[in-house]
């Protein structure tokens, strides 16, 4: 195989693996209440529990998660928590609806050291800049030729962004943005594609805030919709890199490249069992591995949640 060209594919696999990679483009309810003389019908209506999807030239899977309603019936703020993928291609049109609409103030970039340089972050006027890695490089690349290689590479980080001093260091630094962040401003995170770290991010968010796994993981697999337009762009680049090395594009390769474009729930339960085996439960990995007080938890959800209805 020619030197180069194999460096080169091994580089495109490298930036496309867990979420590194870079767009391409971009019932009502009655209740009856019955006196001696009439029947007054009294209607209510649950809360709608859903988050926005920020359309945006050069990000397609930024969200901003206010309208979600908890557990409690408390419902997080808009315009105060927005995950994202890479900010590296924004137009002038999506630097101005980030922070004059949706009032972002800080970008918490949670990529490796490498993907920053690589592709840096636009500069939005106004808004603090935060390296926060949850990992320090790329680990070594599987071979996609090998059935079920993307799964386990994929758990692997899942596991490894909870476990090491790495990972966690990068999400109390989330947190800490957070727990600082003016009443009127938002506070955005993201990875290259949003998906995997940003993601896990948002689980931890989620969960400080009194949501249940049910609504963290609908939030959590939306993610494949979003992206499905940019991961058919990578796919057929993934495809074209794997032949032009001299390799067969196999049915096992497509499945791991699909398998590592995207979210599944085998991955998010990966993180969940990782926390479990070393805290405990959730709410011990927040104390315990984040260093969160309930203070500071009171702190959070007073801060981004509305009262009780």
């Amino acid at each position: 195989m020619n030197k180069r060209v194999s460096t080169l594919v091994t580089a495109l696999l490298l930036t496309t693996t867990l979420g590194w990679q870079q767009p391409l483009s971009t019932l009502t309810a009655s209740a009856k209440t019955r006196t001696t003389q009439t029947t007054k019908h009294k209607t209510t209506k649950k809360a709608k529990s859903t988050s926005t999807h920020i359309k945006l030239q050069g990000a397609s899977n930024a969200r901003d998660l206010g309208g979600y309603v908890n557990s409690k019936g408390q419902k997080i703020k808009a315009h105060r928590l927005i995950r994202s993928n890479t900010l590296s291609n924004l137009s002038k049109s999506d630097q101005k609806k980030l922070v004059k609409t949706y009032h972002v103030a800080t970008d918490v970039d949670l990529r490796t050291v490498m993907e920053q340089q690589k592709s840096p972050d636009v500069k939005m006027k106004g808004v603090k800049l935060v390296k926060a890695n949850v990992f320090k490089s790329f680990g070594a690349f599987p071979d996609f030729s090998k059935k079920g290689a993307a799964d386990k590479m994929m758990k692997k980080s899942y596991h490894d962004a909870i476990t090491t001093t790495q990972g966690r260091k990068a999400y109390k630094s989330l947190f800490h943005q957070l727990l600082k962040n003016p009443k009127n401003k938002a506070v955005l995170w993201h990875c290259s594609a949003g998906k995997d770290r940003a993601g896990m991010g948002t689980v931890l968010v989620l969960s400080a805030l009194n949501f249940n796994k049910k609504a963290i993981a609908q939030d959590y697999l939306k993610s494949n919709t979003y992206l499905k337009k940019t991961n058919q762009e990578n796919l057929k680049h993934q495809e074209a890199g794997w032949k032009a090395s001299g390799k067969t594009l196999t049915p096992t390769v497509v499945s791991n490249f699909k398998a590592q474009n995207g979210v599944k729930m085998a991955y998010l339960n990966t993180m969940y069992k990782a926390i479990n085996t070393k805290y405990g439960n959730m709410d011990n990995f927040l104390h315990k591995g984040l260093g969160l007080t309930n203070t500071q938890l009171k702190q959070l959800r007073a801060s981004y949640l509305t009262a009780a209805k």
